[in-house]
């Protein structure tokens, strides 16, 4: 991440000097001729490196440089605690979270088995049911059987009651008139 940082102008005092700190540097020139002053060979007096308004100028702005640094360096500071407690806060929701979802697998898991197990229960039982059923109709079907077996040897037994019966009667019939012509055959 680069952090393009501006000097602000007036800290600086004259605007001229701002202006110049911008500027390429021309090796040809001295340095007292960058810094606002005319270099050796442009005047005849011996030239004095920096006069004390300068240097009190000088001294005022690396001293206001050097606050604005301890400041930023400060709000650096304070944006990294912040950051550093946004982070440990996140972190810390993030575990929270984390468990949260444990929790809720867990508890998904437990409802998903007691589901299975009531299935597995329910499955068993309509089975038994099934089975219990099948039992009832077999026994519904045998009994059923031994009825129409029981009815088809009643109705036999009625017609061999019946054929007794007429044979009883004409047996009977054939008794009397036998002994009615017995009893005229002694008379």
């Amino acid at each position: 991440m680069n952090m393009h940082r501006e000097i602000n102008p007036q800290l600086f005092g004259t605007q001229s000097a701002v202006e110049k700190i911008g500027q390429p540097v021309d090796a040809s020139k001295p340095a007292a001729g960058i810094m606002g002053r005319p270099g050796p060979g442009a005047d005849s007096r011996p030239a004095i490196p920096y006069g004390p308004n300068e240097m009190k100028a000088l001294d005022h702005q690396v001293a206001t440089l050097r606050t604005a640094l301890v400041q930023s360096d400060k709000r650096a500071e304070a944006l990294a605690l912040k950051l550093e407690e946004l982070g440990r806060m996140v972190h810390g929701r993030l575990d929270r979270f984390s468990q949260a979802i444990v929790r809720i697998e867990d508890i998904q898991s437990q409802s998903h088995q007691d589901v299975t197990g009531r299935f597995a229960q329910i499955v068993a039982k309509v089975n038994e049911r099934k089975v219990s059923d099948n039992k009832v109709q077999e026994l519904i079907d045998r009994h059923n059987t031994i009825i129409r077996n029981f009815e088809n040897r009643l109705h036999s037994l009625q017609r061999l009651v019946s054929e007794q019966e007429l044979a009883l009667h004409n047996s009977q019939a054939a008794l009397e008139e036998t002994r009615a012509e017995l009893a005229k055959a002694r008379r």
